[in-house]
């Protein structure tokens, strides 16, 4: 998708470890442009960073990003939220290498990062804020795309990581890429399991101690190929299955209570996604075009005593084709024009134990376009327009127009952005039905507006170090919320537009060389997230975060990082010690997690490292009645060559 070329663009203005870059290359078909012409916050954690900090998964490694609450209920594989800026869960779009996986068998069509891995990786890219007007729905907080390996400066880049530690945790994974010829290519395989812990916390009556296991095995293969004359041939393909442990909400003798179990499972956690594409570009490198069609699959089930009891199964095909074009004769302005067309099918069918059977499609259909340029030399403009199209409601429109003002003479970059965002309703929201609800196909999409504001700076400092600070606010309204209406006479609940939202807060990051060998990074963000409609705080958002990490390299084949976080307190469905319900919005105590990972680089080829994770054993529980991951320590041995 186009959208994955806006990230990567926008991926150096706050890359971890660099400066604001002037030119930067960009995913899939976009030519090159200024990073610093986007007026977007977006983190990039780098394959380096993700191995000096000793990060497994996708859980980890999106926490360590203040904003960014993110929602686990248990180990390796759980269920897991991502609540982006203040958002709901369903509010975050999740892409593969631009590839949509937001997961439409669910109930409303979000994505569970608690099953993904990162030894697949190359970067993982996080674009904050609402992107309906390149992505369409679904992109009301923010955006991830996870970008995997391939090419590189050998032909045969093998590599080999191996680690284990507490709670029988295993990771495995053994890969490689490189560019030989005309082709690039990246080829993994990962296995990441564990005994896990016990997800009843353990100051609940009706604990136990069952441990709460999980498992990750992925696969990947990604290539393209150069075929002369400006044109490629590209392919991808990603099998993962996972598979988790949970306890249940009714165990004790009235089937009421927090309780140990099991029995219960989820047995079947499989995501299949595959791509083809071909692309052209013009021999002056300016105008970039790609045709391309793929699947998305996704199949769930659930298990109780060795019983199925749910299935889920989605599919979602699509085609797009994608342009960028970079006009000549307009030096002054630089102007970079992309634009494009995308059509999907999602098919869902579900059978769960206290739903009726339910098998649905949509077809949907979108246009973009996002120009950039520059004016008197100093300020960058970015508009974008997207049109989307659905079986089920009709025409969506969004769009975005943001500027970046680089104050002459200063490292002092000012920027401002107002955008329209929305997120289709789901298949299962719109048609789920059961004894005690009824289907709505009148739903309507939820619509969000958004400004948000800024400055950022890099500086270069002596002796070769450098800087950077930069502070963000936002302010977000989200109208048409979908929740569901009980009806008291006819026993009956119906999913209705009547919610309302308002979001704001202030994010603040730095980084600084404090030495040639010492590096610290910091990392903050305020929300205020409440409903409109009765003022309450949403549930899950912690008003303050916070982020701090030190990394030591004292010597060149050593690395030391040790990485502080706070997650504030913030509001939760509530249980007593007994397990039994107590509030379906009260304040649950803030924590704190310290991580530590060590590395040394004993050969040109070998590493040795340890990571202590929780190293205080903090006794937490996120989201609440669910007890958090206790201290763990990991050694393993990686090689690369």
């Amino acid at each position: 998708m186009f959208s994955v070329s806006i990230i990567a663009l926008a991926a150096a203005i706050s890359a971890e470890n660099s400066e604001i870059s002037d030119i930067v290359t960009v995913t899939g078909t976009r030519a090159p442009a200024l990073a610093e012409r986007l007026p977007l916050r977006v983190d990039t954690l780098t394959r380096e960073t993700i191995e000096i900090e000793g990060l497994t998964d996708l859980v980890s490694a999106l926490s360590r990003y203040p904003g960014i609450s993110v929602v686990q209920s248990g180990g390796v594989g759980a269920a897991t939220s991502i609540f982006t800026r203040g958002t709901n869960a369903k509010h975050t779009l999740v892409l593969f290498d631009g590839i949509r996986v937001n997961d439409a068998s669910t109930p409303a069509g979000i994505y569970d990062p608690g099953q993904d891995s990162l030894g697949d990786l190359d970067r993982v890219e996080i674009a904050r804020g609402p992107l309906s007007s390149l992505y369409g729905s679904d992109a009301i907080g923010g955006v991830i795309n996870l970008i995997p390996r391939r090419g590189g400066d050998e032909a045969f880049s093998p590599y080999l990581d191996l680690s284990a530690g507490s709670l029988n945790t295993i990771w495995i994974l053994a890969g490689a890429s490189g560019t030989t010829g005309a082709l690039e290519y990246g080829l993994s395989a990962e296995r990441h399991q564990s005994d896990g812990f016990n997800a009843t916390p353990a100051r609940m009556a009706l604990a136990g101690n069952e441990r709460d296991g999980g498992e990750i095995s992925t696969v990947t293969a990604n290539a393209r190929y150069a075929l002369g004359n400006g044109f490629t041939l590209s392919g991808l393909v990603r099998h993962r299955e996972a598979a988790s442990q949970f306890d249940t909400f009714s165990g004790g003798p009235g089937f009421s209570q927090r309780a140990d179990d099991p029995g219960l499972e989820v047995s079947r956690n499989d995501q299949t996604l595959w791509r083809a594409g071909l692309g052209w570009q013009s021999a002056d490198e300016r105008l970039n075009s790609a045709l391309r069609l793929g699947e998305v699959r996704n199949d769930r089930q659930g298990r109780d005593a060795g019983s199925i009891t749910d299935t889920y199964a989605a599919r979602r095909s699509f085609v797009e084709w994608l342009n960028t074009w970079q006009p000549q004769g307009f030096d002054r302005l630089q102007p970079v024009i992309a634009f494009g067309v995308q059509a999907e099918r999602d098919s869902i069918t579900t059978d769960t134990a206290f739903e009726n059977p339910l098998s649905r499609s949509e077809n949907n259909a979108g246009a973009y376009l996002n120009i950039q340029a520059r004016a008197a030399d100093m300020i960058d403009l970015t508009g974008s327009l997207r049109i989307d199209d659905f079986d089920g409601f009709g025409t969506q429109t969004t769009w975005a127009a943001g500027a970046v003002w680089s104050l002459p003479q200063t490292p002092l970059q000012l920027f401002a952005r107002y955008a329209t965002a929305f997120k289709a309703p789901s298949l299962s929201e719109r048609f789920a039905s059961s004894a005690f609800a009824t289907p709505n196909p009148a739903l309507e999409p939820e619509e969000a507006r958004t400004w948000e504001a800024g400055a950022r700076a890099n500086f270069e400092l002596e002796g070769g170090r450098s800087a950077s600070l930069s502070i963000s606010y936002f302010d977000s309204e989200i109208d048409n919320l979908i929740e569901n209406v009980f009806d008291f006479v006819t026993f009956t609940g119906t999913n209705e537009n009547v919610g309302r939202a308002e979001l704001s807060g202030v994010e603040l990051a730095g980084r600084i060389d404090i030495t040639g060998t010492l590096q610290l990074d910091a990392d903050y963000a305020y929300v205020d997230a409440d409903n409109a409609v009765t003022g309450a705080p949403l549930l899950r958002r912690p008003q303050h975060a916070w982020s701090a990490g030190l990394i030591w390299r004292p010597v060149e084949a050593v690395s030391l990082s040790v990485r502080y976080q706070r997650t504030g307190e913030r509001r939760d469905v509530t249980y007593d010690d007994d397990g039994l319900f107590v509030s379906g919005n009260a304040p649950v105590d803030a924590y704190e997690l310290v991580r530590v990972s060590g590395q040394w680089r004993f050969s040109a080829q070998a590493s040795a490292y340890v990571t202590l994770t929780n190293a205080f054993d903090t006794v937490y529980e996120q989201p609440a009645a669910f007890a958090g991951a206790p201290r763990m320590v990991m050694a393993g041995l990686r090689v690369s060559y």
